[in-house]
């Protein structure tokens, strides 16, 4: 009897000659004799490249929840950000207005003194003195000096230069080539 009855009813199968497990065992065996220094060999490989390079996996790991963490929003970090942004637009507003506020006042000083000068133009006429000066303030103050300055540019160019003509002098001037007929 290959079978054993148990007090139960039930039967319990037994396999004296494991033939699968016997054929399995031998296969496994015979791979790692052939290929076991390959498979060691590639463990303890994988296992040197995972502790070298693991700290920087863990860096990037890192790395990547706290942009994680930055992408949450967070009331207070968006309030006080805002509150910030609003405090920096307001001093640039200021610095503008006070900026406005020295050139409004340049400009109402200038004013003042075009009006001074007309006023001043204006009585040398009914004075008889002439309506305007003659000399503008800045040859005035040359010429208190003595010294008249002139700045003179040197001429680029005559002023009968036509660059269609040529040199009005003569000499050779450019001329284009004839367009010739078809080749051939």
């Amino acid at each position: 009897m290959d079978e054993q009855v148990n007090n139960d009813d039930t039967q319990i199968p037994s396999n004296k000659d494991p033939v699968v497990l016997s054929t399995a065992f031998h296969n496994v065996t015979e791979f790692l004799q052939a290929y076991g220094w390959f498979i060691i060999l590639g463990i303890v490989v994988i296992l040197y490249i995972k502790s070298k390079l693991s700290p920087s996996i863990q860096k990037l790991q890192s790395k990547l929840e706290q942009r994680k963490e930055s992408r949450e929003y967070d009331p207070s970090k968006a309030l006080k950000m805002s509150e910030e942004l609003e405090a920096a637009r307001r001093r640039m507003q200021e610095q503008l207005n006070a900026q406005a506020a020295r050139y409004a006042e340049q400009q109402k000083i200038k004013e003042e003194e075009k009006r001074q000068q007309k006023i001043k133009e204006w009585d040398n006429f009914q004075d008889g003195k002439g309506y305007r000066s003659k000399y503008k303030p800045q040859e005035e103050e040359g010429a208190s000096s003595g010294t008249k300055v002139k700045s003179t540019k040197p001429k680029l160019r005559q002023t009968d230069f036509n660059p269609l003509m040529g040199e009005s002098r003569g000499g050779s001037s450019y001329r284009p080539p004839r367009r010739g007929g078809g080749g051939g």
